[in-house]
Order: structure tokens, then sequence, then C-alpha cells
């Protein structure tokens, strides 16, 4: 009761006194916990965008003290004033207006050229300012949940101090929930006291009034079973002089039934020892019996049952001697009937292949018959190598006729066509030939070049816009596709290394046929080399241009979607990891981790929970960016949880929650504590449990 003070008062005071319930101090720790939560979470927001901003804020005026550097509002204004100057030039065509109009291209055309320059610094102006504009937006909210959460606490706060004043008014009002809860549980402890107390002086008297009854009973019976007690004895008396008769008479009860048992014993016995003496007399009889009938009892002695053993283990050994003594003679016999049939087949084959063994002897006989096997697999062999041999000479010679004949008929039309007597005028008409083409082909391939760059569909209308093409403006483009020309020009050297080669080879061939291929082949090689040059040259220019437009298109839509994945990241690493950012590699780009304490890491060197909080963090970005242009559809993570711990866990269900305002999230688990963890955090969750026989 003195733990109680301030609070003065009895016992029934106590008792009569309005305390709240567990359940309601349970809901106010759990409420103040989770207030407290959110309030620290919301000032961690405020004060990292904060140091966002500035460092945004840094770095775009960094960006916009770069010499040349032009935004699209200052690139707009520009041109819009060039458009404004040639609409005024073609209105008055005159000196005035053609320089001013002149200026302001010039100038268009430096800012112009300045962005294309640094169209990277561009795109990062850009991604800076998006950025901060997303730090500063999101600070503002920061606070607007921090202030929220700190006036729901001080509502808590008031509720427990009007609890408090209403469980007892003697507590002081700003008593701290944990004091308050704990001078409840004193309260608790001194009720119980209290019954305890009053159990225990209620068990006392029932157990007096139980001893005396008790020793009236014992008292009774004693002096019914012929041992009276004084009046005055107590119930320890009582109950040794009854525990003493009830020995003795257990004692003597188990001397009487031993007594007993005894006498059984001994007449069971004697009936066995007569049984067993009449089995003997009846064994003995049979044994006589039996030895007398055959002849173990000759003699007219019966043998003993140790002798008859011993005979008995003799004969069991002499049977299996038998047994091998008759395998033995079989086995003998069968074997000298193979040594016949041996000899007999022997003689027989080596009579067919006339072989005369010179001692006589069936083995020396069979080693020469061997002998001879492998010489007649020799002879058959060559024999089929022969006969391949000579059909595979036939097949030549004919083929050798029919293109003979070929070639004749070949030779005497084109020495027809030509009108010419020899092949080797034929061979100089058919360069004349190849020489045309080439020609013609070139010419050709110069045409369809100069109308695919021009854009014509003629070669005088090429002709025609060459003359009116802007000489410095295509020699300024010139040296422009000269600084890009190192690697091509690398490829034309290697390429000429071996066209050398190969004209190497072709002059050391000799004066044949050969040649005149040998040339066919460099033409061809030359004008494939030249075709490839062209089309690589077009190939590397194209990919050039593509690469730099979409590198620009990723600077510009890429900081919206890097800045939501690293404020999820973020959130469901607990602050472990402060964001992400991406570096640019030969191939393309690597996403890095930043972590709160400085320092970074590549996603593949994370471990597999926090591999698996950054996978998650970059779809949950990917969702915001996808349903910001197209209808939602459902966002649907089939246990991705199974490596996070319960507080990361309570993260991810939150953005899960922030993403649900947009679309529809569906979360699939088998692990119950999870949809514990989910209804704490998102009250307005849906669990649906579905049975085995549905899956």
């Amino acid at each position: 009761m003195r733990e109680l003070r301030p609070w003065n008062g009895d016992i029934d005071e106590l008792v009569d006194l309005p305390a709240p319930a567990a359940a309601e101090i349970q809901r106010w720790t759990l409420a103040i916990g989770e207030t407290q939560k959110r309030i620290d979470q919301h000032a961690g927001d405020v004060e990292r965008l904060t140091t966002e901003q500035i460092r945004l804020t840094a770095e775009l005026d960094a960006l916009s003290g770069i010499s040349g550097l032009v935004s699209d509002q200052e690139a707009a204004s520009i041109r819009a004033i060039r458009e404004q100057a040639w609409a005024e030039h073609r209105g008055t065509l005159d000196t005035a207006s053609a320089d001013g109009f002149e200026a302001v291209l010039r100038r268009d055309d430096i800012v112009t050229n300045g962005r294309l320059g640094r169209m990277a610094d561009v795109a990062k102006l850009h991604q800076v300012s998006q950025a901060l504009a997303i730090a500063k937006a999101e600070g503002h909210r920061a606070i607007e949940l921090r202030d929220l959460a700190t006036t729901a606490m001080q509502g808590l706060q008031r509720e427990i101090a009007a609890a408090v004043a209403t469980t007892c008014p003697a507590l002081s009002d700003s008593m701290p929930l944990p004091q308050f809860e704990a001078w409840l549980g004193r309260r608790d402890k001194a009720l119980e006291a209290r019954a305890l107390v009053r159990a225990a002086e209620s068990d006392l008297r029932e157990a007096v009034a139980d001893a005396a009854a008790v020793r009236d009973r014992l008292a009774t019976a004693l002096a019914a079973a012929g041992l009276p007690q004084g009046t005055d004895a107590g119930f320890e008396a009582l109950l040794v002089a009854g525990q003493g008769a009830i020995d003795r008479e257990v004692e003597l009860k188990a001397l009487r039934a031993s007594v007993d048992e005894r006498q059984r014993d001994v007449a069971s016995r004697e009936r066995e020892v007569e049984k067993a003496t009449e089995a003997d007399r009846d064994w003995k009889a049979s044994w006589t019996k039996a030895c007398s009938a055959c002849w173990l009892g000759e003699g007219g002695t019966v043998p003993t049952l140790a002798t008859v053993r011993e005979i008995l283990a003799a004969i069991a050994e002499l049977g299996p001697v038998l047994e091998k003594k008759a395998s033995l003679v079989d086995r003998i016999g069968k074997m000298e009937k193979d040594q016949t049939a041996f000899r007999d087949e022997v003689e027989a084959l080596a009579g067919e292949m006339g072989i005369v063994a010179p001692s006589g002897d069936t083995l020396d006989l069979a080693q020469a018959v061997s002998a001879r096997i492998p010489q007649a697999h020799a002879e058959r062999t060559r024999r089929a190598t022969a006969a391949q041999n000579r059909e595979a000479a036939r097949i030549r010679h004919r083929t050798l006729s029919e293109t003979l004949a070929v070639h004749d008929r070949r030779k005497t039309e084109m020495i027809a066509f030509f009108s010419v007597a020899t092949l080797a005028e034929v061979a100089g008409k058919l360069s004349a030939i190849e020489k045309r083409a080439e020609l013609m082909a070139q010419a050709e391939a110069a045409e369809r070049d100069i109308l695919a760059a021009l854009r014509r569909l003629s070669i005088d209308e090429a002709e025609a816009a060459l003359d009116l093409a802007d000489h410095p403006a295509l020699e300024a483009e010139l040296v422009e596709m000269k600084a890009r020309f190192d690697d091509q020009d690398q490829s034309s050297r290697d390429a000429f290394s071996a066209h050398s080669k190969a004209r190497d080879r072709v002059e050391a061939v000799g004066g044949d046929g050969a040649v005149a291929k040998i040339e066919e082949e460099k033409r061809t090689l030359l004008l494939d080399i030249e075709d490839r040059a062209v089309r690589y040259l077009r190939l590397k220019l194209g990919a050039a241009a593509a690469e730099q437009a979409l590198r620009a298109y990723r600077d510009r839509h890429r900081s919206s979607m890097m800045t939501r994945a690293s404020q999820a990241f973020a959130t469901i690493s607990r602050g472990a990891y402060t964001g992400l950012a991406a570096q640019p590699e030969k191939d393309g780009e690597i996403l890095i981790a930043l972590a709160a304490g400085g320092g970074s890491k590549e996603a593949a060197e994370l471990s597999k929970g926090t591999r698996f909080q950054l996978y998650l963090a970059l779809r949950v970005a990917g969702y915001y960016e996808f349903v910001i242009s197209r209808q939602p559809v459902p966002f649907i993570a089939d246990d991705i949880m199974e490596t996070f711990d319960d507080f990361r866990a309570e993260e991810a269900f939150r953005l899960f929650g922030e993403m649900a305002q947009v679309g529809q999230v569906i979360y699939l688990t088998h692990h119950p504590h999870l949809c514990e963890i989910a209804r704490q955090v998102c009250p307005t969750v849906k669990v649906h449990h579905l049975a085995a026989d549905s899956l």
C-alpha cells in the first residue's frame, strides 16, 4: 500500500477506484509507439529532403554557371526572335533587315551548336531542375505529415492525462503512460495480496474444524477395536496407537499366507517327482526295444546313448566323401570324351587345309590351324581393297571422259561465238567484257550514291542541285566527317593490306587459266570492299546519331523514375541506403547503391536480401511511371519478402499502401505473420484466404 503513494486510503477504497482496462492501456501503448515512429520517420525525411534540396540547388547553380550552356526556355526565346526577324526581313527585304536577320541567325546558330556540343550538360540541367522541384514538394509533404503525427501524439497525451485524473486525482496529470501503467500494476498486486489473505484466513478456519472432526472419528474407531484411549489424548497419540494395531494385524496375515503357499509348493513338487520317475522308465524301455530291432543291438548288448552319438557322427562324415568320389569319376570320364572329340575335329580341319603336324601331336596341329586363320583374313581384306580400287578407277575414267567431251563442246561454242581461232583470243574478249561490266557497274553505283545522297530522282537534277549548293557549308560538314573518319581509315588500311597480299599471291601465279580466275575474284573482292565500306560508314554514322538521341532521351526521362526508385529503396532499407545512382560504362550503365554512412556498392555486390529490396524499389518506380501515361493495371507480387525482416516488411507494405492510391496491389504469401504486419501498416487491406482445393 505504501508503494501506491501519493494515493492514501484503505484497501476497500482502492478496490473502488475506476481504473482503465488493460486493453485500453495496450491500445495507448501501441498508438504512442506508432505515432512516435511516424514522427521520427517524417523528421528524418524532412532532414534528408532539406539536405537534398541544398545539394541540388548547389548543383543547379554550378550547371547554370557553365559558359555556353543555355536552357530550353532561353533557346526557345532566341528561336522566337529569329522567326520574328525573318518575318520582318521578308516584309521589307532591305539591307538593314537583312543585317538584323543575319545577326539573330548567327546567334541562334551559336546557341544551337553550343547546346549540341553540351547535350549531356543540358540533360543534366533538366534532370537537376526536376529533381529539385520534386524534393521541394516532398519536403513540404514530409513537414505536413510530421505536424499531423505531432498533433496526434498530443491528443493521445491529453486522453491519457484525463484517464489518470479520473482514476486517481492525487496522481500528476503529466505522468507518462509507462509510470501510470506501473502504478496500476502495483495496485493490481495489492488487490491480489488482499484476495490471498482472505483466502488463507478461510482455509485456516476450515482446517481447524476438520482436525477436531478427524480426532473424534479416530478415538471412536480405536474404542471399537478394543483399544480405548484417554479423553485428553492428542491426535498424534491416537494416530500412533491405531497405526501400531494395524501393523501387527498385517504382519500376522502375511505369515499365515506364507505358510499356505509353502504347503502348496511341497505338494506340487512331489507330483512332479512321480511323473519324472515314470517317464524315465518308459524311455529306457523304448531305447532297449529300438536298439534290439537294428544292428546296434547285435551281440545281445544295448549301447549307451553316447556311443550311438559317436557312430552317427562318423556316418554323417562318410556321406560327402562318397559323393565327392563319384563326382571326380564322372568329371574324368567327360574330360576323356572332350579330348577325343577335340582331336577328331582338329585332324578333320587339318586334313581339309592340307596341314600335317611334324610331331604328330594334337596341340601342335591346333596351333598350326590357328596360325593360318590371320593369313586368310589378310588375304580377304587385300582382295576387297583391290576390288574397290578397280571400281573407283572405272568411275574416274568415265567422269574424265564426260568432262573432256563437255570442255570440247564448250570450246567450240565460244570460238564460234567470238569468231576467233584460239582460246587465248577468247580470254581477251572475256576480259574486255568484264572490264566494260565493271565500268558500267561503277558508273551506276556512283550515280545511285549521288542520287541517294542528294535525294534526287535523276542525275540531271543532282547536277543542278550541286551547282546551287552552299560550298562553304559542305566544306564544314566535310571537316566534321573527317573527324569521324578515324575508324573507317583503319578499316580501309586493313582492307588495303589484305588487297596487297592478295595481289602478291596473284602475281605469283603462272600464266595458265588460273590468272583470269584470280583477277575476276580480285575485282569482285574490290567491289565488295567498296560497297561494304560505304554501308559501314552509313551504319556507323546512323548508330552514333541514334546513340546520342537515346542518351538524351534517357537523361530527360530517367530522372523522375530514378528519384522515385531511390526514395523507395531508402524507405525499404530503413535508411541503410540513401538512394541510387547510375554510372556509365562501355556498353551501358550500371546501378550504384549509395550507403548512408558514405561509400557505394554495385548492385551485384549487394547481399541477396538487399538486392531483392533494390529490385522491388525499381519495380515500384516503374509502376508509377507506367500509370502516369497509361490505364493502371494490377501490381502482383508473389512472396517476394522471404528475405525481409519484419521491419523492412513493414516499410514494403507501407509502399504498397501508397501504390494502392493509384492502382491495385495484390500480394501472394503463405506466411501468416505477413498478414498481421499488413493489417497493422494498412488497416484497409483486404486479406483473402485461398483454400487448398482452389489452387
